[in-house]
């Protein structure tokens, strides 16, 4: 896969379907073909969650599921990749809009991350996917 003059690995490849896959709302079983039977989702304390969560493919599968619907939109502004053999790293923005009220936020309200993924591949899937995710304050 190529982005004009800028060629992407494979394992880079992957990555951006993945998060075209997200913003297109895509969940459930269709997630499964980009993750390892084995992987593993690790995402440290935010402001969202101070704990830091792990969830196996099935638990990521359900999660998605769960969460269909509560985005009006996401979108994911990456602008730094960093790869060494089977580990792809990039730093982005993501952005999203509720679509529904989720505990104290409310429909309409605009969420903002600036985010370090790093993505771990075995056999061409993601085996472990790693996120550290610092959100702006919620205004509301």
């Amino acid at each position: 896969m190529s982005g004009g003059d800028v060629q992407v690995s494979d394992q880079q490849a992957l990555v951006i379907e993945l998060m075209q896959a997200l913003e297109s709302g895509v969940h459930g079983d269709e997630l499964r073909r980009f993750f390892h039977e084995d992987a593993e989702q690790i995402e440290y304390p935010s402001l969202v969650d101070p704990r830091v969560g792990r969830r196996g493919v099935e638990g990521m599968i359900a999660a998605s599921e769960l969460g269909a619907g509560m985005l009006a939109f996401q979108r994911y502004d990456v602008s730094r990749w960093i790869e060494s053999e089977d580990t792809v790293i990039c730093q982005a923005e993501w952005h999203a809009e509720l679509a529904k009220d989720a505990g104290s936020l409310r429909q309409g309200q605009r969420l903002h991350t600036y985010s370090v993924l790093i993505f771990t591949f075995r056999d061409d899937k993601i085996i472990r996917q790693e996120a550290y995710d610092c959100y702006e304050p919620f205004e509301g």
